[in-house]
């Protein structure tokens, strides 16, 4: 006699956990304000079943900040910029994690991000010498890509893991800290926020 057993194939994907997040910028100052952004992101662990995790991934991150002024050369400068900043980023870190359960979680690591289609918008105000030496002043709304440079950073996040049936929902808030200058002149601009994700975990 000839058994036949029928089963479902099973799918194992290589990233486990998807995550879509809020940010806001931690650059206020005299010359600079917080706004806020969103982004996109999944990741795979390596070693899972013990109490440190390795983590990594793929984001897309957009933050956003408001610039009152900037030197733009001898004759002009630019006022109420707003830079909106969008970059592919790969994140590395370790989890770790808390409690017999392990719902609890601190997670510390580094990053890098690739700059990608960045643009400000804002006011250009230009002064500029005619042939008789007299100043002629423009004042032109712009809305132009920018070129930032790529960026390394840390990151560190406190996070809790919810089961919900079949898979873990995930809340982790954390902030991200961009080590060097996207641009440097006679201003600097950095990519510094917090951010709230809100996630699933596959089992």
């Amino acid at each position: 006699m000839i058994q036949v057993s029928y089963g479902q194939d099973s799918i194992d994907f290589f990233f486990k956990e998807f995550n879509v997040s809020v940010n806001r910028t931690t650059l206020q100052g005299a010359n600079s304000e917080n706004r806020y952004g969103f982004g996109l992101g999944a990741y795979h662990s390596l070693l899972p079943d013990k109490k440190i995790n390795i983590v990594f991934g793929f984001e897309y991150n957009r933050t956003s900040q408001y610039i009152k002024f900037m030197y733009e050369g001898h004759f002009a400068h630019a006022t109420d910029l707003t830079y909106n900043i969008n970059c592919f980023s790969v994140p590395l870190g370790f989890r770790l994690n808390i409690g017999s359960k392990k719902r609890l979680f601190v997670e510390t690591g580094g990053y890098v991000d690739l700059m990608i289609n960045s643009n400000r918008v804002g006011t250009m105000h230009t002064y500029s010498p005619d042939e008789n030496n007299q100043i002629n002043y423009t004042k032109t709304e712009i809305d132009e890509k920018v070129q930032l440079s790529n960026a390394v950073g840390l990151y560190v996040g406190l996070g809790v893991l919810i089961p919900i049936s079949k898979i873990k929902l995930i809340i982790k808030p954390d902030y991200k800290f961009g080590i060097n200058e996207l641009y440097s002149y006679q201003d600097v601009i950095f990519n510094r926020y917090f951010r709230i994700n809100i996630g699933i975990k596959i089992n």
